[in-house]
């Protein structure tokens, strides 16, 4: 099915409303992308601050709990405490701790958690000693040496710290107020080429994720280590657990989790690749700005429709007039000049309307001229039929005076008749509007004859012409008006000498009339060139007086420059005393080709 072209009205109205809707929408749609990636930025920016809050925080916790492996590695008192009861507990051999004796060491494990955050110290000796600053009711602490991290460190070297993050609650009295702890272990050594001995430090969960709820409130915020598990976040079901996608670390970037989008930042902290990552809603930053958009957006589609309808109103007046010169015009068409399309005004439609009707208004008048040019031309042509004598009356009259004039001895005479009854058939016979060259020249030649009879001084005429252009068609009457104006202006109609040559250059013929008349200064040759360039004059010189044969140089110029357009050129040489030399050049044409 073949889709109707639109009106050059439906065209406008389809154009405006584009640029009506377009930018709207393009202005709406970058508006609430920008306004989107600002909110997205500020949330960012919020983030960042928040986390490096946060860390101040955790880092206290975490620098609290290394200071507290230092003080228990490089006290030399409490180490010398526990090579003594390391000792002792050997000899005995009874598998018995007294807790009485080693009262010291219980209790610089007690004043190191005194102050600050609550905390779990744990120390294993290797030989199955251990001594803690909390109470091991209900608890066998030799269950940790079978604990899979433990048997990885026995070989490990001294000073290892290994980050444990997030562990279920080992200390029995605690573990309904803390279920879950995060643990960091250092291995020791008492005695040179003895097995590690561990120090097991441990905080409760909850006093990372206080900090978390605390400064970030409206953010999920929840520390990581280096694999990406959750060590401690206010939802213990996400210990343990990873983000379903990765994040890149230091950038921020949209997560999808649980069934929504959050804008992820992560904050990297200076122990074991461990990081703090925040989660903010994409809904509830972007929320505010959707619903805005959205009102925005029916507010356009409102504002859109009334101007719309304006617009299409105010459009069909103004295109009004232009429908109706469009109407008027296929009237015309139609071959009715009478109509008129009435339309004016101060605007340019106005203006058009107005010479749009003084233009059928000519037209018609021409329509009239013409069918009375016609008329008298036809009636001319009835006059001239009836008046018309049959040429072939006169050429018959002169070849009977000729044959007269023959048989009474005359020979030149008739010659002369002869050669004006041939080039009064070459006037006369406008059938062919070219003829080959060698039909042209001898035109010429009859007419030098009879210049030659009518003036006492005599003028010699010489023929050169290249073989390969005999045959070459030129049009009518080229070298005649050059022959004249040598023979009466070069010459100025006394003795002298006209030479006309020819010759083919490419696919040009070049054709020569020369004279060894008076000749031309500078100035007087570039004055008759002048002629030829300047169509506006019509009697400057005597180049373009017609004489004798009423056709001038310029008008062979002009009737060339017609027929060959830029194919053609004329070129004159001349200098004082020394007579004028024309040379034309036109194409080498397919008629001279066929015959």
């Amino acid at each position: 099915m073949r889709i109707p072209a639109l009106s050059w009205r439906q065209k406008l109205i389809t154009t405006s409303l584009l640029c009506l809707v377009l930018p709207s929408i393009i202005t709406l749609a970058l508006t609430g992308f920008q306004t989107k990636a600002e909110f997205k930025k500020k949330a960012v920016l919020k983030a960042e601050q928040s986390l490096e809050v946060a860390d101040l925080y955790v880092s206290n916790l975490v620098d609290d709990m290394l200071i507290n492996f230092n003080s228990i590695q490089y006290d030399s008192e409490l180490i010398t405490a526990l090579r003594s009861a390391s000792n002792k507990y050997d000899k005995d051999k009874t598998g018995i701790v007294d807790f009485f004796y080693f009262k010291r060491i219980t209790e610089k494990l007690d004043h190191l958690s005194l102050f600050g955050e609550r905390s779990y110290i744990t120390i294993l000796l290797p030989n199955g000693l251990y001594f803690t600053n909390y109470s091991t009711y209900k608890m066998d602490l030799s269950q940790m040496y079978d604990v899979p991290w433990l048997e990885e460190m026995a070989n490990a070297p001294i000073n290892t710290t290994r980050w444990l993050g997030a562990q279920d609650n080992y200390v029995y009295s605690d573990i309904n107020n803390s279920p879950n702890i995060v643990t960091i272990v250092r291995t020791i050594r008492l005695f040179a080429g003895s097995p590690n001995a561990y120090i097991i430090l441990s905080r409760p969960e909850e006093q990372f994720h206080q900090i978390f709820s605390k400064y970030a409130p409206d953010q999920i915020m929840m520390l990581q280590d280096a694999e990406g598990r959750i060590i401690s976040q206010p939802d213990r079901q996400l210990l343990g657990t990873k983000l379903p996608q990765p994040v890149t670390r230091g950038k921020d970037n949209l997560v999808h989790w649980n069934g929504k989008d959050y804008i992820s930042v992560e904050y990297p902290l200076r122990y074991a690749g461990w990081n703090m990552q925040s989660l903010t809603s994409y809904q509830d930053v972007t929320g505010n700005i959707s619903s805005i958009m959205n009102y925005t957006f029916i507010q356009q589609i409102i504002f859109f429709l009334v101007f719309s309808i304006v617009m299409l109103y105010l459009l069909r007046q103004l295109t009004f007039p232009i429908i109706r010169l469009a109407k008027t015009a296929r009237k015309v068409e139609a071959d009715n000049l009478d109509i008129r399309s009435e339309v004016r005004g101060r605007d340019e439609v106005g203006q058009l309307g107005l010479y749009f009707d003084k233009m059928l208004d000519r037209i018609k008048e021409m329509v009239r001229q013409i069918e009375l040019e016609q008329n008298r031309k036809r009636i001319a042509e009835i006059e001239l039929l009836q008046a018309q004598i049959n040429p072939h009356f006169l050429f018959n009259t002169l070849n009977s005076i000729q044959l007269q004039v023959m048989m009474k001895g005359e020979n030149e005479i008739a010659q002369m008749i002869g050669s004006l009854s041939t080039l009064l058939r070459m006037t006369i016979n406008r059938n062919n509007e070219f003829l080959p060259l060698h039909e042209e020249v001898r035109t010429v030649e009859h007419y030098m004859k009879l210049m030659n009879f009518r003036h006492l001084e005599r003028v010699q005429l010489t023929i050169n012409l290249a073989s390969d252009t005999l045959l070459e068609m030129v049009p009518r009457f080229t070298l005649q008006p050059l022959i004249e104006n040598a023979y009466i202006h070069g010459l100025s109609q006394k003795q002298g000498e006209i030479s006309v040559s020819s010759r083919s250059q490419g696919n040009s013929l070049y054709l020569t009339v020369q004279d060894d008349g008076k000749g031309m200064t500078r100035e007087e040759l570039d004055n008759v060139m002048s002629l030829f360039r300047d169509r506006s004059q019509e009697d400057v010189s005597l180049l373009t007086h017609e004489q004798e044969s009423g056709i001038g140089l310029r008008n062979v110029h002009e009737r060339l420059r017609i027929i060959y357009g830029s194919a053609y050129d004329i070129t004159l040489e001349s200098e004082p005393g020394r007579g004028l030399k024309i040379t034309l050049r036109i194409p080498i044409s397919a008629k001279g080709e066929g015959v």
